[in-house]
């Protein structure tokens, strides 16, 4: 049974953490296949896509990151000090992450003489001037963070898995609709 007291993220804290999960889980697998794939319009439709929602994350994480600096996250009182150690650590280093990687890519996009698109209807600004080995650098690290994105939200996954499954506490609810409650 859920304590009444349980403190809860806001509605607008869940909607935005949803939100980026869901663009997190398709850009990754997005940018490491689009890389793989031959030229063609399939590539050039996933690269639209991949920039467009790269963009639209890059959006998300600042007015998540606004609404965060509005008020403290719900207290974490079932964790031990090492577990709130991990997921401050991980939660943060999810949030640089989430800023800086969309950031990266649109100053790569710049070097390699391109603005990102965005579904189709434009370009937003280039960055930089262009400069196509600062692009290759550019693009290997945000390739990297990519992939450390990826790690850290299995650890998070994993951290709320294990609240749910093995602790059998409160703490995967603060995040979900107050609907799906027992």
């Amino acid at each position: 049974m859920i304590a009444q007291e349980t403190k809860v993220y806001s509605a607008a804290a869940k909607v935005l953490h949803w939100l980026v999960a869901a663009l997190v889980v398709v850009l990754i697998p997005m940018g490491l296949t689009m890389a793989d794939l031959k030229p063609g319009p399939l590539q050039d439709r996933l690269f639209v896509l991949h920039e467009s929602f790269g963009v639209t994350l890059l959006a998300l994480m600042i007015l998540r990151f606004a609404n965060r600096l509005r008020g403290a996250p719900p207290s974490y009182p079932t964790l031990s000090r090492g577990e709130r150690i991990a997921s401050v650590a991980v939660h943060q280093m999810l949030y640089l992450l989430l800023l800086a990687t969309p950031i990266v890519g649109w100053l790569a996009l710049s070097a390699y003489g391109l603005g990102p698109s965005f579904f189709g209807l434009g370009h937003l600004p280039a960055l930089l001037a262009k400069d196509e080995p600062l692009s290759k650098i550019l693009f290997g690290f945000h390739e990297a963070c990519g992939l450390l994105i990826g790690g850290l939200a299995l650890l998070h996954v994993a951290g709320a898995l294990r609240h749910a499954l093995v602790k059998r506490d409160d703490l995967l609810w603060r995040m979900l609709p107050a609907s799906w409650r027992r």
